[in-house]
């Protein structure tokens, strides 16, 4: 081998692999902004690996369009909804196998990292005891910080808060509880040690328990100039209708999971029973509550199914959104 070539191969051994993971599901339109906004870092991704959740055939054929050619892309085709958790699961799991990276960057398919997010989330590489770097949120739609996915956790890991009430009593560097999986860089050595995330979670609270299991020895730093876009839930209460009961059902589920799995002792009896008396509370909400009409009944359901399965520890895809009507 010359001389030249050895050069360029320990060279290319010394560069960091970046992989991007995005977990998609029947929405190829967002995908192509997020795709764009990975693509235009100023920091080269090695590997954007996309996860796709059994879309229906018309976002599939517009995703492998959108990839076609594109030998930085490696699509994962799944025979079956995995939801965001088992996406997730699944896709870090084949980047480890397949590229062993010294960092995931891993996010939705409705976020979109400007430019610089991702050079300026390594700038910070060096920073002590680091479990992951997590980036400030922008809401795209509503034009506002997404403070709430940026967690203080409190109460036995019973309640998920926002850690600022705004950006302004922010310093460049914040250390915080949890995160959610918009645009957090994981270093590859924390993710051999932590695992993957659970993708018997299905959906709800599974990026809340993977960094809350990585700030139980490290430490997790939102990085304030690092910004990241990325869609809005809708403030009406037209999103909230009775077709949306089942994400009740995994938030309860998963929240006593949770708490169940970071407490010891009398700390996850107190746990288990505040969570309970936040599923009483649901319960008697579903009575009262006007407007609800025969489905009353089913929002009932889901909440005592919920916190039954949290309690017995029963995961994965239990409620099937499409066979609740």
């Amino acid at each position: 081998m010359e001389h030249r070539e050895v050069m360029e191969e320990l060279k290319q051994s010394r560069e960091e692999t970046i992989i991007a993971v995005t977990v998609t599901y029947n929405r190829a339109h967002t995908l192509r902004k997020t795709l764009s906004a990975l693509e235009g870092q100023t920091v080269q991704i090695n590997k954007i690996i996309i996860v796709d959740n059994h879309s229906n055939e018309e976002n599939r054929r517009e995703i492998a369009a959108l990839t076609e050619g594109k030998a930085n892309i490696d699509v994962l085709w799944m025979e079956e909804n995995l939801g965001g958790a088992g996406g997730f699961e699944y896709g870090m799991r084949y980047g480890q196998e397949k590229y062993d990276p010294q960092w995931y960057w891993i996010m939705d398919d409705d976020a979109y990292p400007r430019n610089d997010c991702l050079e300026k989330l390594l700038h910070h590489k060096g920073l002590d005891h680091l479990g992951c770097l997590a980036p400030l949120i922008w809401g795209a739609d509503w034009r506002e910080y997404q403070l709430y996915h940026h967690k203080s956790i409190r109460r036995f890991h019973t309640i998920d808060q926002a850690k600022f009430s705004s950006v302004e009593e922010m310093r460049s560097v914040e250390e915080i509880d949890a995160d959610a999986f918009v645009g957090t860089l994981f270093p590859g050595d924390i993710v051999k040690q932590a695992g993957f995330p659970d993708g018997g979670m299905f959906i709800y609270g599974d990026d809340t328990e993977y960094t809350t299991r990585i700030r139980q020895k490290y430490k997790i730093y939102l990085i304030k100039d690092a910004v990241i876009e990325h869609n809005d839930p809708p403030r009406t209460s037209a999103g909230f209708g009775p077709e949306t009961y089942w994400k009740l059902y995994y938030t309860i589920r998963n929240k006593l999971l949770i708490a169940k799995k970071y407490n010891r002792g009398w700390r996850k009896i107190a746990a288990v029973w505040l969570l309970m008396g936040q599923s009483i509370w649901q319960v008697g909400y579903s009575l009262v509550r006007k407007g609800l009409g025969r489905h009353r009944f089913l929002r009932m359901r889901l909440v005592v199914k919920g916190t039954w399965d949290g309690l017995t520890g029963k995961k994965g895809k239990t409620v099937e959104p499409k066979k609740l009507f």
